[in-house]
């Protein structure tokens, strides 16, 4: 297994300035919207190495149930026919603000959700407050040495997979707050990766950043270095400060890059809806590390965020998920696009940027 996520499987309505028309029963979620990110690199029959949790209510959509199916990922359904789905409403104002709420009560995922096969991932993708980051760590852990222990042939197996295992962490937005820092700190130490979007972790520091300001990159990396400081004994920690229509910002120990988003210029009137971007690029990045041909474990996660910024762009090209069909030479195709033609044309891109706000930054 290559990739789990334990976000969660949402129906969405979607709700945009008048006079737009809202959209209703949108497939959604971080969990959805992670695993479309890691499963647009793994192709059929290495799609199977993507795994979620999909909690099914009395009204779950049949259409929701063909599109998933259509993935051939591994993902495990768990029926509730005794509730709904779980429902939540998202309304978008004319600064692209988004407003969340659920309209019934939701079902987390946890480890205990997890298929066995799950247990066996590379990487895990979190998205939950800092002391559940920490109980899913450590409820992950204690699953595997439990199953390791049942299994005593597979001991070996699963203790070097522990050593080698990324867990990326990104935090919910209401609790990016300063009077968190605290527990975030706290659980630094169970993850690799942390990548809030800019608002999140200005907000988590308590500042206000305008990268329209060269002052303020100075200031984002600072802050970054916080967290390295704080989180002394992990060197190989990574933040992502994902940056929307600017791209994301990757930061590591000596060390920066700043990449531009795939949809700018030319063809930023290609983004229909930004809902589940973020989780995408976040998906992407953990396939993207694990293919990396980096000859260092930061130059693999530099290059993962080249893998992040295409899953995102394919995530919000539309209201909902992407179009998965098969090309006359039996290649998936995306949007009309296959993933490989997308992250080598972005790949140019990237290598070519050289300006102040779309530069590679090394530091």
């Amino acid at each position: 297994m290559d990739f789990v996520t334990l976000g969660m499987f949402i129906i969405d309505e979607i709700h945009h300035p008048s006079p737009k028309a809202p959209d209703l029963e949108v497939m959604g979620g971080a969990g959805l919207y992670a695993a479309l990110g890691a499963r647009l690199f793994r192709p059929y029959p290495a799609s199977s190495k993507v795994g979620f949790v999909v909690h099914q209510g009395h009204d779950f959509p049949p259409n929701a149930q063909q599109a998933i199916d259509a993935w051939n990922t591994h993902c495990k359904f768990i029926h509730t026919p005794y509730r709904q789905t779980t429902r939540a409403y998202n309304k978008y104002d004319e600064g692209g603000f988004r407003s969340f709420h659920y309209l019934n009560e939701k079902i987390q995922v946890d480890e205990n959700c997890l298929a066995v096969e799950h247990l066996m991932s590379k990487t895990y993708h979190f998205i939950c407050s800092a002391v559940r980051c920490t109980n899913l760590a450590k409820g992950i852990a204690a699953r595997r040495k439990q199953w390791a222990e049942e299994n005593p042939s597979y001991h070996d197996f699963m203790r070097a997979l522990a050593q080698e295992t990324i867990v990326i962490w990104e935090p919910m937005p209401d609790l990016c707050k300063p009077a968190e820092l605290p527990k975030f700190l706290d659980a630094l130490r169970f993850v690799d990766v942390i990548s809030p979007n800019l608002d999140e972790f200005s907000s988590l520091f308590g500042i206000s950043l305008d990268l329209d300001e060269p002052t303020d990159w100075a200031r984002l990396r600072q802050s970054c270095d916080a967290l390295f400081e704080a989180d002394g004994s992990k060197t190989h920690l990574v933040v992502i400060v994902r940056l929307g229509a600017r791209g994301c910002y990757v930061a590591q120990r000596h060390r920066q890059l700043h990449l531009p988003a795939h949809h700018e210029g030319s063809t930023a009137d290609q983004v229909i809806d930004p809902t589940g971007g973020g989780n995408s690029f976040l998906g992407g990045f953990a396939i993207g590390f694990l293919k990396a041909k980096g000859a260092s474990r930061a130059e693999k996660f530099e290059e993962a965020a080249l893998f992040g910024a295409v899953a995102a762009s394919f995530a919000i090209e539309q209201r909902g998920i992407p179009h998965l069909s098969t090309s006359a030479a039996g290649d998936e195709v995306w949007n009309n696009s296959r993933t490989q033609d997308r992250l080598a044309e972005y790949r140019r891109k990237a290598e070519k940027t050289t300006d102040h706000a779309n530069v590679l930054r090394r530091g």
